[in-house]
């Protein structure tokens, strides 16, 4: 991982060259991204996830994502750009990168490859990891699996069936995937639904307070 520094470093570089690259493009509006967290001054799940792909990317020239998914991600209403590249590396897998080695020397193509290999075998991991942060920041412990109850799908298997199979493997089921990130367009009404269901409970249970208090 590169510091911070060097990851302002890269980031400057890039936006200041000529060169039209999808990468570059990528890396820029997770960048704009991070600005806005950092104004925001957020520490959240979604700022980690931002990150791990920033400090990742910026530090590998090997990660190459085709242009039109690039679009898809920082032209995206419904996503902010770290969740839809989450998302789509979980749905595309090796469909997402481009893999055209017409510019990579001979000797240096396995090592490309590998790589790229590597880094996607590190996608469930940061989507267990965005997923576990982001319920951490909601005002119940079952707020987002009752609300995502896809969640508790995966949940499930990660707990008794990880000794059996990898990560990776359980998270072939891309139906329940795309369903939890259509479901996660709407984190901010899912949160706030949460809260005032909370504290409805509360004032209940101070209610029932008072009561017993009076017998």
């Amino acid at each position: 991982m590169l510091p911070v520094r060097n990851v302002f470093f890269m980031l400057t570089f890039l936006l200041c060259s000529d060169i039209y690259a999808a990468p570059n493009l990528l890396l820029q509006c997770l960048a704009k991204e991070e600005t806005m967290l950092h104004k925001q001054k957020s520490q959240g799940a979604l700022y980690h996830l931002n990150q791990d792909f920033l400090n990742e990317l910026a530090s590998s020239n090997d990660i190459t994502l085709k242009k039109n998914f690039v679009d898809e991600i920082c032209q995206s209403k419904k996503h902010s750009p770290s969740v839809g590249l989450l998302r789509l590396l979980l749905l595309k897998e090796s469909d997402i990168y481009d893999l055209s080695l017409s510019e990579v020397e001979s000797s240096m193509r396995s090592f490309k490859m590998a790589y790229i290999n590597e880094f996607q075998k590190q996608v469930p991991r940061l989507f267990v990891q965005y997923v576990s942060g982001l319920q951490a920041e909601m005002p119940t412990a079952d707020c987002l699996s009752k609300a995502i109850p896809e969640l508790n799908f995966f949940n499930e298997r990660l707990k008794y069936l990880e000794e059996e199979m990898s990560i990776h493997e359980v998270m072939k089921d891309k139906k329940k995937i795309e369903k939890v990130f259509i479901k996660l367009e709407n984190v901010d009404k899912i949160r706030s639904a949460c809260e005032k269901e909370e504290a409805l409970r509360i004032k209940k249970l101070k209610m029932k307070k008072k009561e017993n208090a009076r017998l």
